[in-house]
């Protein structure tokens, strides 16, 4: 399977409403929607990372069960678009945020159906490759050559509970080849284990990677198709050739499916704040193995064998303050990887069995400011009253002292005021006291 068909066979299928038959139905014969044009045209190459991507339907569409998703080809991750539709719900505009990945091969699909429930038929994804900003066709910074084949289970969370295998693709194979930034190569083809060949197909905005997808529903036939043992790589090229050959460790167990205890926390993100991203362990996990953490395109933790990468012993990351946007929605992959590599001096082999499991992140509107003012004081009865006003949602602390010394403060109370006014009660012997209110960070 190549790159299209394996991130199309991701894209999640509204389920249809019951269908109810009746000779009005059988008898109405009308074309099903389809869409009849998409703004970067597939297969585009150098389109802005900024771009929107605009699908116009041959009729009006229920908005409700009609969404277009975005997938990265390098990362499989679900790339966030901010949609809007056109007043005849026949124009489908959607914005990436953030932006998407620079110099990648972005794949779309499209599920919906039209207002009275025919769904959508004929060509319904595609790709098109974002542009580097620099005008470059390729990294052209790879000093040796790399092979690469790993097997990926994925898996969604939905709630606090235990992640789900995802019901689309759950079981997915990949080889790579990224050659050396002085060579170049006709075609690169893959022997597997069981004997069958494979053509890994060349990127055109990135002419030194060769790539190969495929994914099952059906772990049996996934494992019998994609087992333990030798891949072999053939470069086949002008001026010569090259046999590489990567071993998959039969003895590597795939990983458990990570398990955000962050969940809930993860709904309601103060973007003004840094947050602590944390997951249950990493069953087995050893410092020879890997985490990995995506947060969008706005976060990710470093790559293996680079300073402050996450080893398999790691369950936490902290996100730092500024990096996520408010009033936002992220996709979240934390990934765990068992691998093997091995490097001369011309090329490197490396080997994985990896489990992600992908959750989505929502972020608050961050701290709530403003002036804080005090009114409405009376004392009576040795009890002081007063009413604190402030923004709506603002957090602060009121605190009364005898003397105004610093150090000798008490605190009140500490209230996030959900309306903006609140009324402020004290009991105290002593009527001579000073008051104050100040903003929580």
């Amino acid at each position: 399977m190549n790159l299209f068909s394996f991130l199309l066979a991701r894209k999640r299928v509204t389920p249809l409403a019951l269908l109810v038959v009746c000779v009005m139905c059988l008898s109405r014969a009308q074309a099903q929607p389809f869409i009849v044009s998409v703004v970067p045209p597939i297969n585009a190459t150098g389109v802005s990372p900024s771009a929107a991507v605009v699908f116009t339907f041959s009729e009006q569409m229920d908005t409700a069960l009609t969404v277009a998703q975005f997938f990265d080809s390098t990362t499989f991750a679900m790339l966030p678009t901010s949609s809007a539709w056109s007043a005849g719900a026949t124009v489908l505009t959607c914005t990436p945020n953030p932006p998407f990945p620079s110099s990648r091969i972005v794949i779309w699909s499209v599920d919906g159906e039209s207002l009275i429930g025919d769904p959508l038929e004929g060509d319904t994804g595609g790709f098109f490759t974002t542009s580097s900003g620099g005008g470059s066709t390729g990294s052209g910074t790879n000093r040796i050559t790399a092979f690469a084949v790993g097997k990926v289970h994925f898996y969604n969370q939905s709630s606090a509970a235990a992640p789900t295998l995802d019901a689309d693709a759950p079981y997915n194979f990949t080889a790579t080849t990224t050659l050396a930034s002085n060579r170049s190569a006709n075609s690169v083809a893959l022997t597997l284990p069981t004997t069958a060949v494979s053509n890994l197909t060349q990127n055109f905005i990135q002419p030194e990677h060769f790539f190969l997808f495929a994914s099952s529903t059906d772990l049996p036939s996934f494992n019998a198709a994609y087992p333990s043992g030798n891949y072999v790589f053939n470069v086949v090229a002008a001026t010569s050739n090259q046999q590489v050959t990567v071993n998959l460790p039969a003895g590597f167990a795939q990983p458990n499916a990570p398990h955000t205890t962050s969940f809930v926390a993860a709904q309601s993100v103060n973007a003004a704040q840094p947050f602590q991203l944390a997951w249950d362990a990493f069953q087995g996990g050893t410092a020879n193995d890997f985490i990995y953490v995506s947060v969008g395109s706005a976060f990710k933790s470093p790559d293996a064998g680079t300073p402050g990468a996450l080893n398999g012993t790691a369950t936490s990351i902290q996100i730092p303050v500024g990096t996520l946007q408010a009033n936002s929605n992220y996709d979240v992959t934390i990934g765990f990887y068992r691998a093997t590599s091995t490097s001369n001096a011309s090329y490197t082999t490396s080997a994985y069995l990896a489990t992600s499991t992908d959750f989505t992140l929502l972020t608050s509107g961050g701290a709530v400011t403003g002036p804080l003012i005090f009114t409405n004081s009376t004392w009576s009865g040795g009890v002081f009253n007063c009413d604190v006003i402030s923004s709506a949602g603002q957090s602060f602390t009121v605190e009364y002292s005898a003397t105004m010394l610093t150090n000798q403060w008490q605190t009140l109370l500490t209230t996030n005021s959900a309306t903006g006014r609140v009324r402020i009660t004290h009991s105290a012997a002593n009527q001579y006291l000073f008051y104050r209110a100040r903003k929580n960070p």
